[in-house]
């Protein structure tokens, strides 16, 4: 399947929602909401409302709550909002005012089960441990 790229270049102003686009890259200034593999907010970017990205890198401005895989925030970027992330580089310059939080996942059902299989294998091992004594 070939890359569904979308590009707002440096001068342009998009004001919507950007669907169906594996990749976004913004030069120019952007208030949408956006799902996507990958997004790029270049230097001249500004982008204003909510991502969800496997991939989010910032150089420009951000403004707004992004969910993401992993965030790169390059050394002239400027973020306000709330991120949530599994991994995060930041820069040294990068500018960082708002509220981050990392794992936001809950615990998925295979977590669950081998917590409670490993929680039942301690138990037997206390139990096999009180009924006998060793010398």
């Amino acid at each position: 399947m070939a890359e569904k790229m979308t590009t707002i270049g440096a001068g342009a102003h998009f004001k919507g929602k950007i669907s169906n686009a594996s990749t976004i890259e913004v030069s120019g200034i952007v208030e949408a909401d956006v799902a996507t593999e990958k997004l790029t907010i270049n230097e001249s970017g500004k982008f204003g409302g909510s991502i969800h990205s496997k991939l989010v890198v910032v150089s420009g401005s951000y403004d707004g709550n992004m969910v993401a895989d992993s965030v790169w925030l390059m050394p002239s970027s400027r973020v306000s909002g709330e991120i949530k992330y599994k991994s995060l580089q930041l820069d040294r310059g990068a500018a960082l005012n708002c509220r981050v939080i990392q794992n936001w996942d809950e615990k998925t059902p295979s977590d669950t089960e081998v917590s409670a299989s490993e929680e039942a294998k301690i138990a037997a091992t206390s139990n096999k441990d009180n009924s006998e004594v060793k010398a």
